[in-house]
């Protein structure tokens, strides 16, 4: 009987435990994904570090440089790029009615957008100023989570010496081997999926610039960042586009929609095949269930995550549980 109590009692108190834990990562889960972008913001950035330590450079002065190169690029294009963006986009806002009203719609139907958009359009300055406030969040989460991973790998060697100081030498070499294994994966997508944000940006304004349809840099600019969202992503930047298009005309909205059609295949039949060639592929279910997961957790944000996430998640499986060798090597000597 006494026996039978300690195994009940051992078993309540390890559930318990457990349902603890998992509200205290709950509670915290706002730090939790500030460290995952910091993570990731980390493997992106430690191969050029490692080629500066390769070539003889301080690790120190190595982060400084990639920071101030990373910030100075994103600095410049938010100098050229914003004022031309947010003139386009307030003329975009100011003519969506005429655009509706050049598509061939019923015009019950018409009436029924038109009416819409104008309670939203009255909703604007209260939306505005929620922006403002979630922009203004936001802003602070990123300086955040940059100054972190700075201080980060300013200081991996000591997180290094920590972790040989927990583990022993032996099972710290291999954690350190599984990390750099996960950093060089989520460095490989970033890189790529930079390189394709930038493609896909490029061969959207030369098409819609040919094409001759208005705002053609917000547009080209929103399918460039939305490409970061695998398959969802060039849907929902083709829309607008679309439907501008069809407001100049009919055959310019064909034309809009053929741009799109040719640029997703090209992305998917000999973009993504040469640029993501030495990341690992995902399966287009995992994809979307790994963005649906994310958008639940954390939103648009979270959805962007998810990808390098599950990335590192399918480097552990590999590694630590598939690999036979991973498995020997662990064995007690």
């Amino acid at each position: 009987m006494n026996e039978k109590f300690e195994v009940t009692y051992k078993s309540v108190l390890i559930f318990v435990s457990v349902l603890l834990g998992i509200w205290f990562l709950y509670y915290i889960r706002d730090i939790l994904f500030q460290l995952l972008v910091a993570f990731v913001i980390i493997a992106s950035f430690e191969p050029y570090i490692a080629k500066f330590e390769r070539r003889k450079v301080p690790r120190t002065l190595g982060v400084i440089i990639v920071y101030f190169v990373f910030l100075s690029v994103v600095s410049f294009s938010i100098y050229i790029l914003a004022p031309a963006l947010v003139y386009e986009t307030g003329n975009f806002v100011t003519n969506i009615p005429d655009y509706i009203n050049k598509i061939t719609l019923p015009s019950g139907f018409k009436d029924q957008i038109l009416q819409q958009f104008l309670v939203q359009l009255g909703q604007l300055p209260s939306q505005l100023a929620k922006t403002a406030i979630s922009v203004s969040s936001n802003v602070l989460n990123v300086v955040m989570v940059l100054i972190l991973s700075f201080y980060m790998l300013l200081s991996r060697e000591k997180i290094d010496r920590s972790i040989r100081t927990w583990l022993g030498n032996i099972r710290a070499e291999k954690v350190i081997d599984l990390i750099g294994k996960i950093e060089n994966n989520i460095g490989n997508w970033a890189k790529g999926e930079l390189l394709l944000m930038l493609i896909v940006g490029l061969l959207n304004f030369v098409g819609l610039e040919i094409l001759r349809v208005p705002y053609a840099l917000p547009l080209a600019i929103l399918a460039g960042l939305l490409e970061i969202v695998p398959m969802v992503g060039p849907f929902v930047a083709a829309v607008p586009a679309v439907i501008i298009g069809f407001g100049q005309s009919f055959f310019v909205g064909v034309g809009v929609a053929a741009l799109a059609f040719l640029v997703q295949h090209l992305e998917n039949y000999i973009i993504v095949p040469n640029i993501m060639r030495k990341s690992v592929g995902l399966d287009p279910v995992v994809t979307l269930v790994a963005l649906s997961v994310g958008f639940r957790i954390h939103g648009v944000a979270g959805a962007i995550i998810a990808i390098p996430v599950v990335l590192g998640i399918q480097v552990v499986i590999r590694e630590c549980i598939l690999s036979k060798n991973y498995k020997d090597k662990s064995s007690p000597m």
